[in-house]
């Protein structure tokens, strides 16, 4: 989900690297000029309704609305604590009757040391730390009770426990609840915000307040509860609903939130704010004195900045990016369904808070400007800071739209969203857009998503729960976010850029609003590609061409479900005579004949190619095996066995390469890929200097990744 440093990562970056990178990130951008603040423009009117007009929702489940909420929260900012009444009108959608409600209480993740959370990540969140010793947050639950339907009797008080991690409690009702009968309930709580580290928090008058409310789990079908304590690796869940908020903040605050803004009430001392927001499973806000304020349009939609003056500089960048990764993931996955988005930019010191996305609101990082001298030794890029606008807004379609589980399926997720995002750049600056440049050589956006390969550990199958990925071992983020874009941009390429990209939209089309699993998206591609995908075309003329069956379900269970990897190299080029004609051979009457010397000046040339499958990870593979007279012969294999022997009659090779267009972005080692015959000579594009450099730039300019 996030982006990490400087302020949250792109997925497609390094994570293990980012101190290192971020000493060298800081050298490289030290010295660029310090840009002015831009005027702002007439801001764009706040939108009438917080969805946009029927059409752009799609189909909506009827059951979609599982909870109703009221809230009213004032903020005491010297505290930085928030005393909290809600309302919530909660419908069972199970089968069975239930009597008690699990309650997430994420925000005590940060009340002590010994928390599950704070023990599995010491403390530290993509390489934030509290600034000061202390600092602790937690939401404390002070009352509950239910209303009762025909209010002829009092509220009747509930009881509320936490469990012995303090992220989860059980709210126990005085009676069961029947299928599809709606309980009423009211709580009083209260929320210490924590110094900003980890997505949440305040730095001086700077407040991000997310997660930060008691917040039923999801109930099932069939009664039971999914409602995991909160870890360092686990995200959210949660049913959609209905939002009534009222904020109550000083007058000098600046304050933005998830919805549209319907009233304020302003004494000059302190100002209350109403929101509304529909369709969503969750409410965030920030609020901050010294935000400046930006807005724009587009395509109907409102999209408004927050950010202090130190960041107005790439308010154009972001909103740019912003408009592409609107105008993408719209084309390829269906209207957004809001009528806003908020991007806010947290201030210098609070980068803890960067990187995470809420419903129509998410926080953004920084652009980091190239120092001249870089600039004059070649070094270009397009997604400094910015990529965390397209990374962020495309959670709003996975997960905020679709809405996994993204405790028991993460790459449903952060990897598919990684996906989307290498396709808004795919869209943005088409196919041959580069993402970095150095000199005449660029790397694109595929490219991160191979290099990222390196550093994925294979000791972990993707299609895991956030827990089974432990911080000790690491490899959440290479594994969850990078592993699973290679997985399905690989797919794309070996079936066709066409036939996945309409699987993938009918995909979210079917699943907007609909909590789908794993196995909805497996099912969709299958029946949208077709069991199994004939590749290559056989040519009657030359019977050493054929066409392989690729078969979709294999292939994606062996890329979920299993830690095998994809590793191809060309083993050997033997160019060499044929063998000589003369000696003995009998004719057809079975009489020695002949007995002439070899003829070794006549005999014809002759090469032989063996390319070796060292991975267990079974793809198709191409091959362009280019011949002494510069014909290229394409070939297509399936790699089931182990090795694959290609005999030329009348030619010598000149050099073999696999997958030439690098379509396998699940093969971390390519080098191999390619060979040469003595005498020839290949340029793979990475092994150079120059090659090496523009990596290393790479990941200078998408410093460190990770969760």
């Amino acid at each position: 989900m996030s982006l990490r440093t400087p302020s949250s990562a792109p997925p497609l970056a390094f994570a293990r690297r980012s101190r290192r990178l971020q000493a060298a990130l800081a050298l490289v951008m030290a010295s660029a000029c310090g840009p002015t603040v831009p005027a702002a423009p007439a801001p764009t009117p706040e939108p009438s309704s917080p969805l946009r007009e029927p059409a752009m929702l799609g189909v909506v489940p009827a059951d979609a609305r599982v909870q109703q909420w009221s809230i009213r929260a004032t903020l005491d900012e010297q505290a930085h604590r928030i005393d909290g009444h809600a309302t919530l009108r909660w419908r069972n959608t199970s089968r069975v009757a239930v009597d008690r409600m699990p309650l997430h209480l994420y925000m005590n993740a940060f009340r002590a040391p010994d928390t599950t959370w704070m023990v599995q990540g010491r403390g530290r969140h993509r390489g934030n730390a509290p600034h000061e010793p202390g600092g602790w947050g937690y939401v404390d639950v002070r009352s509950v009770s239910r209303i009762d339907a025909a209010r002829e009797r009092a509220a009747i008080p509930l009881v509320m426990t936490e469990q012995a991690e303090p992220t989860l409690g059980e709210l126990r009702f005085d009676r069961p609840l029947a299928p599809g009968d709606t309980i009423e309930l009211e709580l009083d709580f209260v929320t210490q915000l924590p110094q900003v580290f980890a997505r949440t928090g305040y730095r001086g008058d700077f407040h991000m307040v997310g997660q930060w409310f008691p917040k039923p789990g999801v109930l099932q079908p069939d009664g039971s509860w999914r409602a995991h304590p909160f870890t360092y690796h686990s995200e959210f869940y949660s049913d959609f609903g209905d939002y009534d908020v009222v904020l109550d903040v000083p007058s000098r605050f600046v304050v933005g939130a998830t919805g549209i803004q319907v009233e304020q009430h302003d004494d000059g001392v302190r100002q209350q704010l109403r929101y509304r927001a529909e369709l969503v499973h969750d409410f965030a806000w920030t609020a901050d004195p010294d935000y400046l304020v930006y807005t724009a349009q587009h395509d109907g939609i409102r999209i408004r900045q927050l950010l202090h003056p130190e960041h107005a500089f790439s308010v154009a960048a972001h909103e740019d990016a912003q408009r592409a990764a609107l105008d993408s993931m719209q084309r390829r996955f269906g209207p957004y369904p809001w009528s806003t988005i908020t991007i806010v930019h947290p201030p210098d010191g609070a980068e803890g808070a960067a990187g995470m996305e809420y419903p129509t609101l998410f926080t953004t990082s920084a652009v980091q400007p190239i120092a001249w001298p870089v600039r004059a030794l070649g070094l270009e890029e397009r997604v400094s800071g910015v990529f965390t606008t397209v990374h962020e807004f495309g959670h709003q379609y996975f997960q905020g739209l679709l809405a996994s589980d993204e405790y028991s399926q993460p790459w449903l997720d952060e990897g598919m969203n990684t996906t989307s995002n290498a396709l808004v750049l795919e869209d943005r600056d088409g196919v041959d857009g580069w993402v970095v440049r150095v000199g005449p050589l660029s790397l694109f956006a595929d490219d991160f998503v191979r290099l990222a390969q390196h550093d994925v550990d294979t000791l972990q199958s993707i299609d895991q729960d956030a827990d089974a990925f432990s911080p000790v071992i690491g490899g959440y983020g290479g594994t969850v976010y990078r592993r699973t874009a290679a997985l399905m941009l690989t797919l794309r390429n070996v079936v066709g850029h066409e036939a996945f990209d309409r699987a993938l939209h009918d995909y979210a089309i079917a699943q907007r609003f609909a909590h789908p699993t794993g196995a909805d998206l497996e099912r969709a591609l299958v029946d949208g590609l077709g069991a199994h995908v004939v590749l290559g075309t056989a040519d009657p003329d030359d019977p050493a061409t054929a066409q392989v069956r690729f078969d979709v379900a294999a292939y994606l269970a062996t890329g979920l479900r299993d830690t095998a990897e994809v590793d191809y190299r060309v083993h050997a080029i033997v160019n060499r005579k044929a063998v000589a004609a003369g000696g003995w051979h009998r004719n057809d009457e079975g009489v020695l004949v002949g007995g002439e010397p070899p003829d070794t000046e006549g005999a014809a040339d002759e090469a032989v190619v063996v390319i070796h499958r060292r991975g267990d990870f079974v793809v198709p593979v191409e091959l362009a095996i280019t011949l002494d007279d510069d014909t290229v012969v394409r070939r297509i294999w399936s790699g089931a066995k182990r090795t694959l022997t290609l005999e030329f009659a009348g030619h010598h090779v000149q050099s073999v390469r696999i997958v030439p267009e690098g379509k396998l972005l699940l093969e971390a080692q390519r080098l191999d890929n390619a060979r040469v015959a003595p005498g020839a000579g290949v340029d793979d594009g990475l092994s150079g200097p120059l090659g090496a450099a523009a990596e290393a730039a790479a990941l200078l300019v998408l410093v460190g990744v990770g969760p």
